[in-house]
């Protein structure tokens, strides 16, 4: 046996004892989300919110970069600091109600339903009735975990969710045990399309989060006045396949059921395909956005949503970019 084949058989070993490590050291803090009852969890998940905020320098400084870019000069660094606080707090709430959602409403979803009020139940019972498969995108507005699996309750058929696999395999395999329906797929985000594709053409539903920085591959369409690389893929396997794209949330309301929220958007077929995958994807955005507007604080504004630039440029989100943004208000002429 080579030293080389010994080195990598080390180093697996060390990456196995690694990830099973963190899991082990994961599973206190994850698991009083489970067994404790909702409104302790959710307020523990704040809490954990609020200390990721604390220790996390660059994600508070994403934050207030991307809020204040978002909502102008009319916004303060002291009020920005705060949202994003907030935006935290709000982040570990999700997480503790999507995990609470699975353990009591996994095997039995149609409990579920005294959970949520859809906003628009004439909408609601029109897709129920298309036989079209569709297409359901979503984003980290609200209880994102709640919005895929009540699209999922509500649909009654087949389908699967698009999603990034956690680097730790033994993480991996926990959250998906956790987060979805019995009766509810995965597809690994890597090389997704051609399995969405396939899934669509039988006759499944596909669900997807498109509120995430699209890279070099997106399309640049624009986000609270600013163009974003944003994933075209559900454009695509509209156009592809004629499902309907179905744009939902689950905002939370204080002592009210969560509020589902939905859309239903088609491509434009008098468009040349380019035009009508660049229009569809900006019609989702557009929508995406009004509802972060009515609940701008239960949106993940830690993300590096504009990263990629259309000049092939990346946002870094430093300290000095940081600064810049926050000193153009010396630009505002004083009363």
């Amino acid at each position: 046996m080579s030293v080389v084949t010994v080195l990598a058989a080390v180093r697996r070993t060390l990456v196995v004892l690694r990830d099973a490590t963190l899991t082990v050291i994961a599973l206190p803090v994850l698991l009083p989300l489970w067994f404790l009852p909702w409104p302790m969890a959710v307020r523990l998940g704040r809490f954990y919110g609020a200390a990721v905020y604390a220790v996390w320098s660059k994600g508070r400084r994403v934050g207030m970069i991307n809020l204040r870019r978002a909502k102008g000069m009319v916004l303060s660094r002291r009020a920005a600091r705060d949202a994003v606080r907030e935006v935290f707090a709000n982040l570990g709430q999700s997480v503790a109600e999507g995990i609470q959602f699975s353990r009591r409403f996994k095997n039995e979803p149609h409990r579920a339903k005294a959970l949520y009020e859809c906003e628009d139940p004439d909408l609601q019972r029109r897709l129920l009735a298309d036989p079209r498969p569709r297409i359901f995108v979503t984003g980290h507005l609200g209880s994102w975990e709640l919005a895929t699996t009540i699209a999922a309750i509500d649909s009654g058929r087949p389908g699967a969710v698009i999603v990034r696999r956690v680097d730790n395999p033994f993480l991996n395999a926990l959250w998906r045990r956790i987060r979805m329906l019995r009766q509810t797929e995965f597809i690994d985000k890597r090389g997704a399309a051609g399995e969405a594709l396939t899934r669509l053409r039988r006759g499944e539903d596909v669900a997807m989060l498109v509120d995430e920085n699209g890279g070099a591959r997106g399309v640049f369409v624009p986000f609270f006045g600013t163009l974003a690389s944003t994933s075209k893929t559900p454009a695509v396997l509209s156009l592809a396949t004629g499902a309907p794209v179905i744009v939902g949330v689950c905002v939370r309301r204080a002592n009210r059921p969560f509020l589902f929220r939905l859309a239903m958007l088609e491509p434009h077929r008098s468009l040349t395909p380019d035009q009508a995958i660049r229009d569809l994807t900006a019609r989702i955005v557009t929508t995406f956005e009004s509802w972060i507007r009515d609940a701008p604080l239960q949106w993940r504004w830690i993300h590096w949503r504009w990263k990629a630039r259309p000049d092939g440029t990346e946002e870094s989100y430093g300290r000095g970019e940081l600064r810049a943004v926050f000193e153009e208000r010396a630009l505002i002429p004083h009363a």
